[in-house]
């Protein structure tokens, strides 16, 4: 990965408080290369998923289970990465396609013609499609934040689990954590490099629905960072056909194609974000990033902010805003990119006045005509005097800014409440979430941070009333500016948000001074 040494400015403050968009290089950042998330299928790999499939099948057969292929294209395939909570779907990004040129070294052709794609001087041509996770690969990686699914279906013929998932070089043990998926027309699927724990336990010979959840993005096996190594191919047999699923001038009419056809060039942020101090991501042999995720600061504090693309296009531009609660502009600046990256992330050091307001601030970026936001919290730098926690916090609390979005808080004992959170993921699904604060001899005060573990409830029903089964989502930060406005940060297995909450209404028999 290519880093940026970080660079601190001259004249900071006089930056800050001009709000004028001028153009602004990053302090720090940098980008991935093509080797950056890429792998080898070795031939013994091949002939390794190769066995295992025949001798599944033949065990299948013999139980009178056989899989017999059908005359059936395969199409409308579904994208193969996916929620948790939309992290699938927005912090991916693609570093490299099929390479449909069989000669080597260094004759790429992909299936717009152009080079995006590799092979090696060992007579290796990338086979698959690479999807890398992005940004901090390595933490959303250790997170399990984003999930492997089957593009199409199909029925589970191999899988392997349990190998390390920290790989970041093309030495590494040719041990992947991986899915075979035979289609109903006799082609395969692999799905490589999966995170170590992560891989379905579906039974041999099951039956798998397009969507399906086969693991985690990883990097195990040959690979050089965390991602996942798609690979379809025409039958199950030795050096069997690589299929590239994507139409384009040097692929006319592919066998397999999905359902959303995306541009070669897929450009977007994927993620803005804030920090306590400057980020860093993870460079080999390290597989740790330093995200130095913040999100509540106090006046007089500096900070960074961060925004992480995919497929960022030289020329293109990027304007920023660092917006007040009151929505007026505290700064901004502009970014113009030199060069095309499939993945790119670039921070800006700043600080806080020591006046400024406390309330919800927000960092904006608009790229490509699409605006993204990130919210974060400054608090009152001197919080009153510690108290118990106030019964007039009862009440249903809400988002002016996303209809539906809010919570219930139940005082149900001396500084124990219950939280009822209804919401969003970031793809539109509902969200709905509990929590019980009970800290005992805990005191509140406005402005200062209370942490809540929340659960997601699955498995009731109207009906039939199986018992619900309860797991860990994530937390709930709240921050009570006063009895009638609070902020919400919730930080799970969805990603990361922040609400604005106002009270919709109290409890009768309660006051709101």
């Amino acid at each position: 990965m290519n880093t940026t040494t970080p660079r601190l400015l001259a004249g900071l403050a006089c930056l800050l408080l001009a709000g004028t968009s001028t153009a602004r290089p990053p302090d720090g950042g940098g980008h991935l290369t093509a080797a950056d998330m890429a792998d080898h299928v070795s031939p013994e790999l091949d002939r390794r998923l190769v066995d295992e499939v025949n001798q599944n099948l033949a065990t299948l057969q013999r139980s009178g289970k056989s899989v017999v292929p059908r005359t059936q294209a395969v199409s409308g395939m579904l994208w193969p990465l996916g929620p948790v909570n939309g992290a699938g779907k927005q912090w991916h990004g693609i570093s490299n396609f099929v390479d449909l040129n069989a000669g080597f070294p260094s004759q790429l052709q992909d299936y717009t013609c152009g080079t995006r794609t590799y092979d090696t001087a060992g007579g290796y041509n990338h086979r698959g499609i690479d999807y890398f996770i992005w940004p901090f690969p390595w933490t959303l990686m250790d997170a399990g934040a984003v999930d492997v699914l089957a593009a199409a279906p199909g029925t589970l013929v191999a899988r392997g689990d349990g190998n390390n998932d920290r790989s970041c070089s093309m030495n590494a043990p040719d041990t992947p954590n991986y899915v075979v998926i035979q289609h109903a027309d006799g082609s395969v699927a692999r799905y490589l490099h999966m995170k170590n724990g992560s891989v379905t336990t579906l039974p041999i010979g099951a039956p798998v629905p397009a969507g399906t959840p086969l693991g985690k993005v990883g990097s195990s096996g040959i690979s050089t960072g965390p991602h996942l190594h798609l690979e379809f191919r025409a039958s199950n047999a030795v050096g069997a056909a690589v299929i590239e699923p994507h139409a384009g001038a040097c692929n006319a009419s592919p066998t397999m194609t999905y359902a959303e056809t995306r541009p070669y060039r897929d450009s977007r942020i994927n993620r803005l974000s804030t920090h306590g101090a400057p980020p860093q991501m993870a460079s080999c042999p390290n597989t740790v990033d330093t995200p130095n995720f913040k999100n509540t600061f106090v006046p007089g504090e500096s900070f960074s902010v961060m925004a992480g693309y995919r497929d960022q296009v030289a020329g293109t531009s990027t304007q920023y805003r660092v917006l007040r609660p009151d929505g007026s502009v505290f700064s901004s600046w502009s970014q113009t990119a030199g060069t095309t990256y499939s993945g790119a992330w670039w921070y800006w050091n700043l600080a806080l006045p020591s006046n400024a307001p406390h309330g919800l601030w927000a960092f904006e970026a608009t790229y490509q005509g699409v605006n993204t936001r990130h919210s974060f919290q400054v608090a009152d730098g001197t919080p009153a005097a510690a108290s118990a926690f106030p019964v007039d916090l009862s009440g249903s609390w809400y988002n002016t800014g996303t209809s539906g979005q809010g919570f219930n808080l139940d005082m149900v004992g001396e500084n124990r409440f219950l939280l009822y959170f209804y919401g969003y993921h970031n793809d539109g699904e509902q969200l709905w979430l509990y929590g019980d604060f009970n800290p005992g001899t805990a005191a509140f005060a406005w402005d200062v941070p209370v942490t809540i573990d929340m659960y997601v409830l699955d498995g009731g029903g109207f009906q039939t009333f199986p018992a619900p089964s309860s797991r860990v989502w994530g937390t709930a930060k709240l921050i009570f500016e006063s009895c009638k406005r609070a902020t919400i940060e919730l930080t799970g297995e969805s990603g990361a948000q922040i609400l604005q909450l106002d009270k919709l209404n109290t409890t009768r028999g309660l006051g709101c001074p």
